[in-house]
């Protein structure tokens, strides 16, 4: 299932979308799930960063699509966004917050037809990511961002190449969300990326990223074996 949000005040343009949407995926045996808001601060407010495309109309009251973007920028760097408008000069300021089309009203099923080729194949080849949430909000994080998954008590940091990122949970409940062939307990601490894994030290610890970490003597042999496997896979 694609799940995918219209940010669309006008309602005729809004069921135009959806109509196309669902015309899209009959013809392409693909099925949708769409959800409508008819403005951005709606959308923004009770943001679900499970969406795998987002449609936004770029002149709205009270927020337009260029402040919504950006915002939605602030909590999902990933997700396809397609701008809905009247006019196409606003291509230029949509490279701004990584919009990766237009579609200029009134739409037409062969311009939208050629638009979700094109963002599909996008979705189809989207790195993996894995949703956190906090106090500050739901985050999406690119698996292939993160060097290593710290406990601190109840709270557990994500160490990625975008900052850190702290959640309250266990490390049981995050290492069922990652991938075993990528991702490696290392301690009761600590789980790392084994993509990021510099090398070894003597007494038989890691580095990652140029931090030492500590793996526990009962689970040296596992994780040498996990490291081998996926260097002969994936370098």
């Amino acid at each position: 299932m694609i799940n995918i949000a219209i940010v669309e005040d006008n309602e005729n343009d809004r069921q135009a979308i959806a109509g196309f949407i669902k015309k899209y995926g009959e013809e392409n045996g693909l099925s949708f799930n769409v959800a409508e808001f008819e403005n951005a601060i709606t959308f923004i407010t009770n943001y679900n960063p499970s969406y795998d495309l987002v449609f936004m109309d770029i002149e709205m009251p009270h927020m337009d699509g260029m402040e919504g973007a950006a915002k939605l920028r602030e909590v999902d760097f990933d997700v396809p966004l397609v701008f809905i408008t009247n006019m196409s000069n606003y291509a230029v300021k949509g490279y701004s917050v990584a919009a990766v089309d237009f579609l200029v009203k009134p739409v037409v099923y062969s311009c939208f037809s050629a638009m979700m080729a094109k963002v599909m194949r996008i979705i189809e080849n989207r790195e993996q990511t894995i949703m956190l949430k906090n106090a500050d909000g739901r985050f999406k994080v690119r698996l292939n961002s993160v060097y290593y998954i710290e406990s601190y008590g109840h709270q557990i940091c994500y160490h990625t190449d975008n900052g850190d990122f702290t959640v309250w949970s266990t490390m049981k409940e995050q290492e069922q969300k990652l991938p075993a062939e990528r991702f490696c307990r290392c301690s009761n601490f600590c789980i790392v990326n084994l993509r990021y894994v510099d090398e070894s030290t003597p007494d038989g610890n890691i580095i990652v990223n140029g931090k030492t970490i500590s793996v526990s003597r009962a689970r040296r042999k596992e994780f040498s074996r996990k490291l081998l496997t996926f260097y002969s896979k994936y370098v």
